[in-house]
């Protein structure tokens, strides 16, 4: 399912007669990197954010998944060596229900079009996994196994507090916002920090 197939999916959840000024679809950089849908309700909103996750992790972070996975294992190896690994469809979605409200003025200083917000959500997460490690078992020869499929899958709840600016003449708005989240499934309680920021068009 691409991107715009899952837009206009997330578009028939409301009602038609309120799309006008309403909405606002864009991008977004962090986790996730991808498309980002609001739908504003006075001083609430719903977003949806759908892209790739782990971005901005790097191989440290695929390295430690590596080390929790193999730790469940248990293998009872005589020597082992991790080599790497490959990583395909890593895939997240958000979804928030928002408290909107506008900061008015800073220091004594109008801003209008300024506003923050904090809310509540959750969060499904997905990526398919490729390790390569090599083992010893019973004699002095290397086993090597090139591409073991690990589905890494992580389902939570989570918390988020950012910023938002509407500009006043086009019809635009950026955005900066952390995220705590804390997953079910499948690290119960596991605790991660994220953020993300982009911009959005409003109609």
């Amino acid at each position: 399912m691409n991107r715009i197939t899952i837009l206009l999916l997330v578009i028939t959840l409301f009602s038609a007669d309120s799309l006008a000024q309403n909405w606002g679809v864009g991008l977004r950089a962090g986790d996730p990197t991808g498309l980002t849908v609001k739908k504003y309700m006075g001083d609430n909103a719903l977003e949806l954010n759908v892209g790739r996750t782990y971005w901005w992790y790097g191989p440290g972070w695929y390295n430690r998944r590596f080390d929790y996975w193999y730790e469940g294992k248990k293998f009872g190896y005589d020597d082992f060596q991790y080599r790497g690994y490959r990583v395909e469809a890593p895939v997240a979605i958000q979804l928030h229900y928002l408290w909107q409200r506008d900061i008015g003025s800073i220091a004594g200083m109008s801003t209008p079009g300024l506003s923050w917000y904090y809310g509540l959500g959750g969060q499904f997460r997905t990526q398919t996994l490729y390790y390569s490690y090599r083992y010893k078992l019973d004699g002095p020869d290397w086993r090597y196994v090139e591409a073991e499929k690990v589905t890494d899958l992580d389902i939570g709840v989570d918390a988020t507090i950012g910023l938002e600016y509407t500009f006043d003449k086009i019809p635009v708005s950026v955005f900066a916002d952390g995220t705590l989240f804390i997953e079910i499934i499948d690290r119960p309680f596991y605790i991660w920090g994220q953020g993300g920021s982009g911009f959005r068009i409003n109609f």
